[in-house]
Formats: structure tokens, sequence, C-alpha cells
């Protein structure tokens, strides 16, 4: 059992694999397995008010322009924060008591870890911070929301056959239909949306990489089956005959929180 303080990097959504946040079809088609320290909490009092303080104002500021200063990399967040508010209509989630915290280096980047109640499919609400410049920590606001590049409601109705990147909560599913109706050939996937109001379900061949990579991070089968936070670059098939059923592309991240690679 883990000390008081420690957060399980089996058990959260947020501990990133590193991963190109842009797709490239020539990537990996699953995650390489991030090294995760957990780093003691011992004499860290410190780091880990200076987190809770940060994610307080934050949760004070009311619009999401004047957040950017409390964001990590908010040149670059700023277009994705637009969208999710002003064009996707998208909200934060409620930040309830505070119930964990944590501190990880993941492949030489340092990761706090605050974990709130929430409205989740666990009951948690985890909030990662990352040190920019001037060693400040700052909020990765892409993991903490759930971003993705269209919402689920969006995603069915326009059924792009481009790859999409979204992050969702993932679990085997039986649902077998459509194209995807052979259920000896392919692996079925419950996307469920990071507020858990909607759902799809996506597909990959059940002897691919990705297909056993699956298996052995879920479970055999939807009876045993792990629900976690992932990644997911999905697309369409070409006329696809439902919204419901897309092909899954690739897996960046086996967590909401993507590292940059290094060069």
């Amino acid at each position: 059992m883990a000390a008081p303080g420690t957060i399980l990097p089996e058990s959260s959504m947020l501990l990133g694999d590193v991963a190109p946040i842009k797709f490239d079809p020539s990537a990996r088609l699953v995650p390489e397995r991030s090294i995760i320290e957990v780093l003691p909490l011992v004499n860290a009092s410190s780091v880990l008010s200076e987190a809770s303080q940060l994610i307080q104002k934050y949760n004070e500021t009311p619009n999401w322009q004047d957040r950017l200063k409390y964001v990590f990399e908010p040149e670059r967040v700023r277009g994705l924060m637009e969208d999710y508010y002003e064009q996707q209509n998208g909200v934060d989630p409620v930040i309830g008591a505070p119930i964990d915290q944590g501190r990880f280096r993941i492949n030489g980047t340092e990761v706090v870890v605050l974990t709130y109640r929430g409205a989740r499919t666990d009951g948690k609400l985890e909030i990662a911070l990352r040190r920019a410049g001037g060693d400040r920590l700052l909020i990765d606001w892409e993991s903490f929301v759930g971003y993705g590049e269209r919402t689920f409601a969006e995603l069915t109705r326009s059924r792009p056959t481009e790859p999409v990147l979204i992050r969702a909560l993932v679990e085997l599913d039986d649902y077998y239909n459509f194209e995807f109706n052979d259920e000896t050939k392919f692996i079925s996937l419950k996307l469920s949306s990071p507020d858990g109001a909607s759902y799809v379900n996506a597909y990959c061949e059940r002897e691919s990489d990705m297909g056993r990579w699956l298996s052995d991070d879920l479970g055999s089968g939807p009876d045993n089956s792990l629900i976690k936070g992932y990644s997911v670059w999905v697309s369409y098939p070409a006329n696809a005959q439902s919204g419901r059923c897309l092909q899954l592309v690739q897996i960046p991240a086996g967590r909401w929180l993507i590292l940059p690679q290094k060069n």
C-alpha cells in the first residue's frame, strides 16, 4: 500500500507518456512507457503550498483570458482555450475538497499533482502543474479539462475521416456493429467524454500492436476492464454508417497529460 500523500502512477489519468502533440502518421501506434519517479513529500510543503495557491487563484479568476497567466505554455494554449470556451462552450470541472497530493519526475520533467473531489467516474479531479520559465509552477490546462479538438457531439455529427485528438475515459466494451461487427477481428472500446455525458465506440484490430497493448493495459475483456483516461487519435471510415463507431488510429498517451517529445 502506498504511503499517505502518494499517488500511484497506475491510478492517475494525468501522469504522462511522452508523445508528439501534432498528429504524425509515422509515429508509434502505442505510447512508450515513461520513467515515472515518485518524489518525496518531506520538505516539499512550500512546493505544494505554491501549487495549491495557484489553483485557488485560477479558480477565483472569472474569465479564461485572465486565467492564461496561470496555465503552462499560455501562448500555445491560448487558441485551445478560446476554442474550448468560445466554440465548444466548455466549462471547467468543479474543484471540490482536496484529498491527495504528489510530486513526480517524468523523464526528467517535474510534475506536481493535486487531487480534489470531483464529478468524474472515480470521484476524483486531478490537476497537474509543471515548471515553466522562471521556475514557476503552472497548470497543465489540457489535461485539467480533458481538452479534445472536437466535442463528442461535433465528432459524431461531422464524422471526420482525418485523425482528431480527443481525451476520453476508456474501457473495453462488447458493442460491435456496422463496419466493426466482427468481434473476432476487432477490439471494441467505449470512449466516454471527460464529463461522462457522451460516449462513442472506437475499434482496432485485435491482433494488432494496439490491440495487444490495450489487452495488456485494460484487461482481457469488458467484464474485468479497467477504466483509464487516454489521449487518442480517432477518425471515421469513409462513408461511415454510424456516428457511434470510429476507428482508433493511434494512442499517443495512456494518460491525459502529454509531455512533448524530447529531441
